[in-house]
């Protein structure tokens, strides 16, 4: 037998909880002078037993001690007189009857070997599984954030896809909006299809406005504002997105007003405007 064949075949767990026969004893004991990670599972094992029961353990009463010496004594002259045979009664523990028979000593020191084996392994068994669970979960929990993020890269590709080609198309023409004198840095840009009459706005540098605030666009038509409608900002919308179509107009421009868009224009608040011409 080679030295991963002891160590999977559970001998070294009877070995070191008494159960295995002689012959297998004699048979782990050459092992463990043949092969050291042998001799090295037996110490692990003997280690983790003594540990489990370290922790498991129990301060008995003081008197326990004298208690089961006082059995053994009046047992063994029990024996000795002739007056037991195969069981014995003693008043050792007040109001309790005991009764000892030899062969059942042992049975109950290997029950007791047993009952210890199982918890062990419960408790290695038990810690595994935990420690399975675990990294499972983490696990679990990556796939779900890489496939939400790689779902958002998607849609932004797709996004973006689709505005370069409205950009392309031959009748989409350009106006650029540069930031007014009171917001210099401010830029965005008009796409107006001169077929389809559709408007298009891309924001390339607006401040995100606050919570009760909303950008919102205007057309001069005859030198007069006309309601292009409200967009947002922030990178999961479009990058070019669609507001009302008109058929002409003279300039864009794009103002900060209360959410949900004003029916005129707060001048003071035009951020960038430019000439359609």
């Amino acid at each position: 037998m080679d030295a991963s064949r002891f160590i999977s075949s559970g001998l070294i767990e009877a070995y070191v909880s008494g159960l295995a026969t002689s012959n297998e004893i004699q048979e782990l004991e050459r092992g463990m002078t043949q092969y050291p990670e042998v001799a090295a599972a037996v110490n692990d094992c003997q280690l983790d037993m003594e540990q489990y029961v370290t922790l498991q353990s129990k301060t008995p009463p003081a008197d326990l001690k004298q208690r089961i010496f006082h059995i053994i004594v009046n047992e063994e002259a029990a024996r000795e007189s002739g007056a037991l045979t195969t069981e014995t009664e003693t008043e050792a523990f007040p109001e309790t009857k005991v009764y000892v028979n030899s062969s059942w000593r042992w049975i109950a020191v290997a029950a007791i070997l047993l009952l210890l084996g199982s918890l062990l392994l419960n408790y290695v068994f038990f810690g595994q599984i935990n420690d399975y669970k675990g990294r499972y979960e983490a696990l679990l929990s990556t796939q779900n954030t890489l496939a939400s993020e790689s779902n958002l890269y998607k849609t932004r590709v797709e996004q973006m896809e689709h505005s370069m080609d409205l950009v392309k198309d031959p009748s989409m023409k350009t106006v650029k909006m540069p930031g007014t004198k009171p917001f210099p840095s401010a830029l965005a840009t008009i796409y107006w299809n001169q077929q389809s009459k559709e408007v298009f706005v891309m924001v390339n540098n607006l401040p995100e406005p606050a919570a009760d605030k909303q950008y919102q666009l205007w057309a001069i038509v005859d030198g007069k504002p006309v309601d292009m409608g409200v967009f947002e900002m922030g990178g999961h919308h479009e990058l070019l997105q669609k507001m009302k179509s008109i058929d002409n107009a003279e300039m864009f421009a794009i103002t900060l007003e209360k959410k949900g868009g004003s029916p005129v224009p707060t001048l003071d608040q035009m951020y960038v405007a430019g000439k359609a011409s």
